[in-house]
């Protein structure tokens, strides 16, 4: 079972948790880990570190865990252009910053020999491959200068906090390399290693593979790619590269996946490349046995091999709801909020062991959605496995994390099929009032103490039945040029006792009768400046019969809807975007609802 999934001694809001929380801010990292504070907030495991505002601050990517040999916890990240290290002293109870070594990205903690490592890239984005080496468990570490301290390769070159295995006197790791800048995801992929004893530190101890890139002809698909690869030792002793690979179709591509990997499921497809290690080459030969089924294959993974049950482990995030879509805001990929332990004797056949985490388990998320669990590193702890998470709980969006979590399977050989508790229950927000839609229109409702005055913008009609056509045929790609058209629905809401209240969520149904709809979500505090809800366009999808947006907007992510002034109050507005053509309209269907709370 997984320990510590939440520490909560009595349920309060997550709203009042967003208010009330004081940030420790500190002058390199910019954060502060809420563990004290855990009591007061269902997040998900325990807090290693959190950002202090997910909207303007940078996010927490790239999490790495080492267990030490003294029995302390190392969990290393990327944040603001560096790698911080954090320390736990009672088995992941509590966490305080230990170091911190800036510039540095996609770096993997590892031991060997007394000493630490990270290993990654020397800088965000694409830099060159460095190394760093801490004597003091941590506390300080060597910066890269040179190919005689760190500088091992130089160029364009991607990973993640990927494993460093020991194979035949030697340790290997996995990166993928670019050519070109402007196309940044255009990976080819090798392995590096340095014989066992010599120094680490020094370009001239290290070789390299060859690079392969993933053909387009492989397999059908908008732009299959490979990436963040897994060294792995294989039963029959032999090494391999186990890659993540995307598959996304796109337009105009089956669904059903052809070539050499035809017969797997699209999304649950993942590569291995064969490293000769003496000649220090690797190869792909396209062919059925070059592929696995592997759920969890279009996001990273980190696979270890345990002796004690002679398997291979792995934590990934399993796609639950499979869409077939052509658009990339609703991809199956963004579906990163179910997390599960699998286990494979062969590397080829995976089974689910163990759900660890889930939110709202089977929903259709999108690319704006704001919960998620991803980029798991890990490591055996004798009957137990822990492991650090890039946690997006009320971040900008799921993919953008606000926090480092820890969390603990214990006993995970002896796995049970009980079910985690879904964490979508701590995420229901309570409600303000309902707008009825046939209420959208210019005038002013009364919901218990709340006034909300509607103004309809001059570019737009309402008809008596709620849909909403364009007065006009100008150009609005974006919010700012539906604004300028008018094309807007504002809701402004105040108190009439002057009582501050929240905004929470918004959540809709929409009908339309095409697909060119899109709609933007803006807030506005004193009605001149407006701050976007989420970075992106939602899409409107066409339907007569009604499509629920699923989840709603979560809104705790933005602080100044917190604590609403009741006088001065808050205009929400709906911006209409594109939507130009004859005889095409949307409209709300039932209901919009606002949730929050007036203050006390």
């Amino acid at each position: 079972m997984l320990k510590n999934l939440y520490f909560i001694t009595a349920f309060v809001s997550v709203l009042f948790v967003f208010a009330c929380q004081k940030k420790d801010t500190e002058a390199s990292d910019r954060g502060k880990s809420t563990a004290s504070v855990q009591k007061f907030n269902p997040y998900p495991g325990t807090v290693v570190f959190e950002v202090n505002d997910p909207i303007s601050d940078y996010t927490a990517q790239s999490p790495s865990i080492v267990v030490l040999p003294n029995g302390n916890y190392l969990i290393s990240f990327f944040y603001d252009g560096g790698t911080s290290v954090y320390v736990s002293k009672d088995k992941g109870k509590t966490w305080q910053r230990h170091s911190r070594v800036s510039p540095s990205n996609f770096a993997t903690l590892f031991e060997h020999r007394g000493d630490l490592y990270l290993m990654g890239t020397s800088k965000g984005g694409r830099g060159d491959v460095a190394i760093y080496k801490s004597t003091d468990q941590g506390k300080t570490w060597s910066f890269p200068t040179d190919e005689s301290n760190g500088l091992l390769f130089q160029g364009m070159f991607h990973t993640a906090p990927v494993p460093v295995v020991k194979y035949n006197g030697k340790i290997w790791r996995a990166y993928e390399e670019i050519f070109d800048s402007a196309e940044s995801r255009d990976f080819y992929a090798f392995a590096v290693c340095a014989d066992e004893d010599a120094d680490l530190l020094k370009a001239s101890s290290w070789q390299r593979t060859n690079s392969l890139r993933f053909d387009e002809s492989w397999i059908n698909a908008r732009r299959p790619n490979w990436l963040e690869g897994n060294i792995v030792v294989t039963p029959e002793g032999k090494l391999i590269n186990f890659m993540r690979l995307e598959t996304w179709p796109g337009s105009g591509v089956s669904y059903q996946i052809q070539g050499a990997a035809s017969g797997k499921l699209r999304h649950e497809v993942a590569a291995f490349l064969d490293i000769d290690a003496e000649n220090m080459t690797v190869e792909f030969k396209n062919e059925p046995r070059n592929y696995v089924h592997f759920p969890g294959a279009e996001s990273k993974f980190t696979i270890r091999y345990d002796p004690v049950s002679e398997s291979y482990w792995t934590i990934a995030n399993k796609i639950t709801t499979f869409v077939n879509t052509t658009g990339t805001h609703d991809l199956s990929t963004h579906q990163r909020n179910v997390l599960v332990l699998m286990r494979s004797t062969d590397l080829v056949n995976w089974e689910v062991k163990q759900k660890i985490l889930k939110w709202n388990e089977g929903a259709k998320l999108k690319t704006w959605d704001t919960f998620g669990f991803q980029y798991v590193d890990w490591q055996f702890e004798g009957e137990d496995i822990v492991f650090a998470s890039r946690t997006s709980w009320y971040g900008k969006r799921y993919h953008d994390a606000n926090m480092i979590t820890f969390h603990r399977i214990e006993n995970f050989r002896n796995t049970s099929s009980q079910e985690p508790e879904d964490l979508l229950k701590y995420t229901q927000h309570p409600k303000l009032f309902d707008i009825p839609a046939t209420a959208i229109k210019n005038g002013s409702l009364k919901f218990q103490g709340l006034a909300v005055t509607i103004s309809v913008g001059e570019g737009i009609h309402i008809g008596e039945d709620g849909k909403i056509t364009l007065k006009n045929q100008l150009i609005s790609n974006d919010e700012i040029q539906a604004m300028k058209a008018y094309r807007y629905i504002d809701f402004k809401l105040t108190h009439d006792q002057s009582k501050d209240f929240s905004v929470e969520t918004l959540d809709f149904i929409t009908i339309a009768n095409t697909n060119a709809f899109r709609i933007k979500w803006l807030y506005s505090t004193d009605g001149v400046t407006f701050h976007p809800i989420t970075n992106y366009l939602l899409n409107i999808e066409s339907s007569t019969e009604g499509i629920k947006f699923t989840p709603p907007l979560y809104l705790p992510v933005y602080k100044a809807l917190h604590a609403v002034d009741g006088d001065k109050g808050v205009i929400l507005r709906c911006a209409i975007v594109r939507g130009n053509g004859t005889g095409i309209y949307m409209k709300f269907d039932d209901k919009l609802s606002i949730g929050g709370r007036v203050l006390p």
